[in-house]
């Protein structure tokens, strides 16, 4: 089981990173800036809560004409963060909507196993 530490700490590293989101909006479309930058290799786009790395973007989606919030989450191991981990730490990034027990995916959130970056991604319309 691996622990996760919601302290005074993890909220003001996840407020540095929702900030930084908010005020360089990604967009991945070809001919942009932002194209040719990963996020995951800025460290301004990620924050590292124990054992949990996350990578927070406010992206941008031609296809939906809407920004999303976009958060990915990896952890030093072959396993995958369990739900209840995924989703209190994408409360700490502003995603809204989740009950706070529940397993379930929280209606309008996206969400998907990235098997090549091994890694959680949740997104939300914002």
């Amino acid at each position: 089981m691996r622990a996760l530490v919601i302290d005074e700490e993890a909220k003001a590293k996840a407020a540095r990173v929702v900030a930084y989101a908010k005020a360089h909006p990604y967009d991945p479309s070809p001919g942009t800036d932002s194209a040719v930058a990963i996020p995951g290799e800025n460290p301004k786009h990620v924050a590292e809560l124990n054992s949990f790395r996350c990578v927070f973007t406010h992206t941008y989606s031609h296809d939906a004409g809407a920004y999303f919030r976009h958060l990915t989450i990896s952890v030093p191991s072959k396993d995958y963060p369990n739900p209840f981990a995924a989703y209190t730490i994408a409360e700490l990034f502003g995603f809204t909507g989740w009950n706070g027990h529940s397993v379930d995916p929280p209606s309008g959130w996206q969400i998907a196993v990235n098997k090549e970056e091994h890694c959680i991604v949740l997104a939300q319309k914002l």
